[in-house]
């Protein structure tokens, strides 16, 4: 089962996003601050993904955030979500082969980039 690290300050999205990925058989470990997410990267060296917010609120970056981790973890994929940012500046400061997904975004389109970005293909956990 794939692990992925979710770092966002709105308590509401980190919940969806555990939600989607229990379809698909994956797990999260959210946290909410940048601060926790220092904390807690290098007690993960087996995550597979960090999803991570762009604007945290106080403190450092989304992008700050996947630069430390990708320092601890360095072929992690990382997905940017984010409402605020735009484009350019994921270009001028997102680490070097991440995904930028804007919020909102479908439920459909979340799962596709963080498959595509595992290298997995979604197979649907109903039977048959």
């Amino acid at each position: 089962m794939a692990r992925v690290l979710v770092v966002d300050d709105d308590p509401a999205i980190c919940e969806l996003i555990e939600d989607v990925l229990q379809e698909v058989r994956m797990s999260a470990v959210c946290v909410g601050s940048d601060e926790e997410a220092y904390r807690i990267i290098p007690t993960l060296p087996t995550i597979q993904a960090l999803i991570v917010d762009v604007n945290l609120g106080t403190g450092t970056t989304g992008f700050d955030v996947a630069r430390f981790a990708r320092q601890v973890i360095p072929d992690l994929p990382v997905i940017y979500v984010t409402g605020q940012a735009t484009r350019d500046s994921f270009q001028a400061f997102g680490v070097p082969d991440s995904t930028y997904l804007a919020k909102p975004f479908s439920i459909d389109d979340f799962i596709q980039t963080l498959l595509a970005r595992l290298g997995l293909r979604y197979t649907d956990p109903s039977p048959g």
